[in-house]
């Protein structure tokens, strides 16, 4: 397994992968509607589809719920399918089958981006596509010896996810498909923004 500390990310090349978004959740630990907070000249969430157009993720599926229509309004919808989870109290399971649904074009596998991590690096989100089409496995990034995201799917698991249920996501069908891990050294990338102290040490730490 290759150890992935900082080298420039190679395109996809030829083969199409999708990603999806999610950004449903009602922020309740931070207290705000934290996928509109600023990022350098954008909010969380349009970070986010940036980091995912740039890395040549096509299509990009934003899973919206909570406070979907003043998060849609930042959204340009040229650049991303948006769509909205009605039923995203009802766990993540929802919103991650919300995206699926919105692929509507043949992808050899998908990778999810959670809205709360605006850190992200090209690098970081397109070796884990990368090394899942190389390997055609789920593939999951694991840094200090915890696992944390994006995560890649190839399309042999997309039927899995209609078995899904309730708020673990895609973890519940991981051990059903062929998985590996990638490991990575940036500690900074497995952070998201759970409160308003994570948004100002990844903000303080980044210079933004």
């Amino acid at each position: 397994m290759k150890l992935a500390s900082g080298i420039t990310s190679k395109k996809l090349g030829a083969k199409k992968v999708a990603a999806v978004i999610l950004a449903a959740g009602r922020s309740s630990r931070f207290g705000d509607v934290k996928q509109v907070l600023p990022w350098r000249n954008k909010n969380l969430v349009n970070t986010v589809v940036e980091i995912a157009l740039l890395a040549g993720f096509k299509p990009v599926v934003v899973v919206l719920g909570a406070n979907a229509a003043i998060i849609r309004e930042t959204l340009d919808e040229s650049q991303a399918i948006v769509v909205v989870n009605h039923d995203w109290e009802q766990g993540q399971s929802t919103s991650l089958k919300k995206g699926m649904a919105a692929i509507k074009e043949a992808v050899e596998g998908v990778l999810f981006l959670l809205s709360d991590q605006p850190q992200l690096s090209v690098n970081l989100v397109g070796s884990v596509a990368e090394e899942g089409l190389r390997s055609g496995k789920v593939v999951v990034p694991v840094i200090n010896d915890r696992r944390t995201n994006p995560v890649y799917f190839p399309a042999s698991c997309f039927p899995l996810f209609d078995e899904l249920k309730g708020d673990a996501g895609g973890r519940q069908i991981i051990s059903s498909c062929p998985h590996t891990t990638l490991p990575w050294l940036d500690d900074w990338m497995a952070r998201d923004i759970d409160t308003p102290e994570d948004y100002e040490e990844l903000k303080k730490h980044y210079g933004v």
